[in-house]
């Protein structure tokens, strides 16, 4: 018998939500009620809310006051389902930048939130970290295609910031690339979904950089979904060290610098474990010679059959979870 579940989207509609294919693939042992909460008012046993409480903070004028006013309702109504003796359970997306209190969590019968966050995984059992995935539609789009009859030998698409005009200035010198840059996240200039999967689709490397704050990106998953093997940033001991104990640094930055690279440190080993079997790369001005070590062959079927095997752990983790805390 297959049991039931109520997904409530919080103040979202389901088919606006980037993870929304990825989500359904997690819960695709259940059948679900999806339920719009636009009112922060449904409260209902055996309930899975998923909210993406970060999305207010990148709303212009007021948006400060709105985001900690929308903080503030959430957590009224997650106490609300425990007022009701009613179990409940959390899809936490967003919070990239790690601002949001989490205390809530205690509320909570359990929570799969993206980006780790190693404090709350050991203060909170119930805390589980969950993958970011890909964006909705994009798997419809892909094409199998072998590594080897790839025509690009490396590409990226996306916004330049940060790190990533040093990343585009070395692989410029790497024959056989393909690039497409934009100037802002979600770009309508851009390519669009079809593009981009097709693109991936004839990568035999994919450029995996890091996010606003997190190395932890979509392009990640995405890339191992459409069988591209992702150079993925990652922030190590040396850069962790040189950054934390320079003194210009901490004179411009602060703290706020200090978290980042705590953030950082380690975080695929931390956030996954140490049989990850992507390719890091701490410093972009080797990435010929990490492209050039790599078996491409080799690396692809290590790679796929990895990650075929972790989606399918993770559907059964995430069963196993929400089975114990409802049923």
């Amino acid at each position: 018998m297959t049991e039931t579940i109520n997904v409530i989207w919080w103040k979202s509609e389901p088919e606006s939500c980037y993870e929304y294919d990825w989500l359904n693939l997690l819960l695709s042992e259940f059948k679900v009620n999806h339920v719009v909460d636009f009112e922060s008012k449904v409260c209902v046993d055996n309930a899975i809310v998923v909210a993406n409480l970060s999305q207010s903070f990148f709303m212009g004028a007021g948006a400060h006051q709105h985001y900690r006013e929308e903080l503030q309702q959430f957590h009224q109504s997650i106490k609300r389902f425990k007022s009701a003796g009613m179990k409940v359970g959390l899809f936490h997306l967003g919070d990239e930048f790690y601002r949001e209190s989490t205390n809530f969590y205690q509320d909570l019968d359990f929570v799969f939130r993206q980006y780790y966050k190693q404090e709350d995984h050991r203060k909170y059992r119930h805390c589980h970290y969950l993958p970011i995935g890909y964006k909705s539609e994009f798997t419809h789009e892909l094409t199998a295609r072998p590594i080897a009859e790839r025509p690009y030998r490396w590409s990226f698409a996306g916004h330049l910031k940060g790190s990533r005009f040093e990343m585009i200035k070395h692989a410029k010198d790497i024959v056989g690339g393909e690039l497409h840059t934009t100037t802002q996240w979600n770009d309508p200039k851009g390519l669009n979904t079809q593009e981009y999967a097709d693109l991936l689709s004839n990568s035999i490397f994919s450029l995996s950089p890091m996010g606003n704050y997190s190395v932890d990106c979509f392009r990640v998953y995405e890339s191992m979904e459409a069988g591209a093997i992702p150079i993925i940033e990652a922030k190590g001991m040396r850069q962790a060290l040189a950054m934390l104990f320079n003194p210009q640094s901490i004179a411009k930055y602060g703290r706020r610098d200090r978290n980042f690279w705590l953030r950082n440190y380690c975080y695929w080993e931390r956030a996954f474990s140490t049989d990850f079997p992507c390719p890091l790369i701490y410093d972009w001005r080797d990435l010929e010679a990490v492209i050039n070590s790599i078996n491409i062959e080799r690396s692809s079927e290590k790679i796929q059959q990895w990650w075929k095997e972790y989606k399918d752990s993770l559907i059964q983790f995430v069963r196993l979870t929400i089975k114990d805390a409802f049923f």
